[in-house]
């Protein structure tokens, strides 16, 4: 298996996971010097480094604006060696009962079968407005 089936592969059985609101597959994913880049000038655009900033800045605080399971669902899946693009909806509703349900276009890197940076590109006004300051 090349380098560009491989990191297809991983992706793609992240996303069937977090599809059904199971996330292991694709945190598993997560290198400890991951980069992740929320694209933006929204409250949740960032530049996290570090797993445990990213869990901390980002994850924390997204999962508890969320009631129940936050469901991603993968559209298209592109690779090319290091690189894979998805573009995926979200669908969730938050503790305040709004919907949040985002449109992404998410660009990871990966070493090793870890994804070291990803770049996440959303609709930042639908996030500032379902989901708060962040």
């Amino acid at each position: 298996m090349t380098q560009t089936e491989t990191n297809r592969a991983l992706i793609t059985k992240a996303y069937d996971g977090l599809a059904k609101g199971d996330p292991t597959h694709f945190t598993a994913l997560f290198d400890e010097n991951i980069e992740w880049r929320v694209m933006g000038s929204s409250a949740w655009s960032r530049h996290l480094k570090g797993l445990e900033a990213v869990e901390r800045d980002l994850v924390g605080p997204l999962f508890a604006r969320i009631d129940g399971p936050y469901l991603t669902t993968a559209e298209l899946i592109l690779a090319d060696g290091d690189r894979v693009a998805v573009i995926a909806k979200g669908n969730a509703a938050t503790v305040d009962g709004a919907r949040y349900d985002n449109d992404y276009c998410f660009v990871f890197r990966l070493e090793d079968g870890k994804i070291v940076e990803v770049r996440e590109y959303m609709d930042t006004i639908l996030a500032d407005a379902a989901l708060g300051a962040g």
